[in-house]
């Protein structure tokens, strides 16, 4: 069906300052850059008065786990923060391979992001283990960067000190019914662990020791960026789930969508409003970043935004 994850859409207060910071912290250019159309109003759920600018950037050429920044005017709030930090569900984190995750971390520091520790090392399975470190933007956007200590072979070589965006991560407090919308879409199982080791809050920044339901899907078993990882707090069943669906909208701050491509919008789009996806809108116009398509922006399971584009 559809693609993997092809570009993330990040809500930045500003533009300037974030491209300054993702080409100083992990090497990313500048690919294009431009004025917010109204037109875009109903698939990116925006009042159509404001007024903002975009630019897209990415790590290499290939077209692969690109990042769209978008900025009002007037920005919003921070989707994330301490209330909904336990029950939130939507998109949480994005993650990025690189050389050397101590080194990463210090340029985000550099750059004017943040850290709460050096990165951590964990045993993904017997034959994968990584060090990793979360980290946050200026604007407090989660990315959490990871070398590999052991099995980096399996996912092939690193051309860049840091990757296109390897994992979107989502929040959920019903980790079975996201997994299987997203298999549903063609995505593979490439690990699912419950996650309990001293190290873990720490890494994750959690004022309290915490286990955590991780699953990590691939698409097609072999597409190695451009992934969807869910994760879920365990122990925790007596907080009711948090969806951060209306507030994950522009002028907001922090990641408010995932785009996917189509190679049959018409026929993908029915498939997945089928699996219980909900249509928020449907527009032909220049997609930031893209060109001219037929888009279709849909809510996922845990109130995700996926944008779903078909080139003309």
């Amino acid at each position: 069906m559809l693609s993997e994850v092809k570009l993330v859409t990040l809500g930045v207060s500003d533009l300037d300052r974030a491209l300054s910071f993702y080409r100083e912290a992990l090497g990313y250019q500048l690919h294009e850059r431009g004025e917010i159309s109204p037109q875009l109003a109903s698939l990116w759920r925006f009042d159509p008065a404001l007024h903002g600018r975009w630019a897209v950037i990415g790590a290499d050429g290939s077209g692969l786990g690109r990042i769209r920044l978008l900025a009002f005017d007037t920005p919003g709030q921070r989707l994330w923060n301490a209330d909904n930090l336990y029950n939130g569900s939507g998109y949480y984190a994005l993650n990025f391979r690189c050389r050397d995750a101590l080194a990463t971390m210090q340029a985000v520091t550099a750059a004017g992001g943040s850290s709460a520790h050096e990165p951590s090392y964990w045993e993904v399975s017997e034959q994968v283990a990584v060090r990793d470190s979360i980290n946050d933007d200026p604007d407090g956007i989660r990315l959490d960067v990871f070398s590999y200590e052991r099995g980096g072979e399996l996912r092939g070589a690193l051309e860049t000190e840091v990757s296109v965006v390897q994992t979107i991560a989502i929040a959920t407090r019903n980790i079975a019914r996201s997994v299987a919308f997203y298999q549903a879409l063609g995505f593979e199982t490439l690990f699912d662990r419950v996650l309990d080791f001293p190290e873990l809050q720490e890494l994750l920044g959690t004022d309290r020791p915490v286990r955590i339901h991780n699953v990590n899907l691939i698409k097609d078993g072999h597409i190695v960026p451009g992934r969807v990882e869910m994760f879920a707090y365990l122990d925790m069943e007596h907080l009711a789930e948090a969806p951060l669906r209306d507030a994950a909208v522009p002028p907001n701050i922090g990641i408010l969508s995932a785009s996917l491509h189509s190679a049959a919008l018409e026929s993908e789009l029915a498939a997945v409003l089928a699996l219980g996806g909900q249509l928020i809108a449907r527009e032909r116009l220049e997609l930031p970043g893209v060109g001219l398509c037929d888009v279709a922006s849909v809510f996922g399971p845990d109130g995700e935004q996926l944008e779903l584009y078909q080139p003309l």
